[in-house]
């Protein structure tokens, strides 16, 4: 399957997140495995969602695309932010 381009990584607690970006569709991959994703060529405000577990807690990941940033929250933690407005 192509993801499109890596447009976020970020890793933690031995856990990488990688947000893709194509064409019709948007992904959230946590540890090479597609966790959610989204499909479409013009689309409104959405988040893509995802868990890691680390020890006995499961950590809740969220990608937040609007209409200009994508952000990227790590256990309810802001980690990454980046401009997505002219593709």
């Amino acid at each position: 399957m192509e993801l499109g381009k890596l447009r976020i990584e970020y890793k933690q607690d031995n856990n990488v997140i990688r947000v893709y970006n194509s064409i019709d569709c948007c992904s959230l991959v946590v540890n090479d495995t597609v966790a959610d994703k989204y499909r479409g060529l013009i689309a409104p405000p959405f988040k893509l969602k995802g868990t890691v577990t680390q020890g006995d807690k499961k950590i809740q990941i969220e990608a937040k695309m609007g209409f200009f940033y994508m952000r990227l929250y790590y256990d309810g933690v802001l980690v990454a932010k980046k401009f997505f407005g002219f593709g």
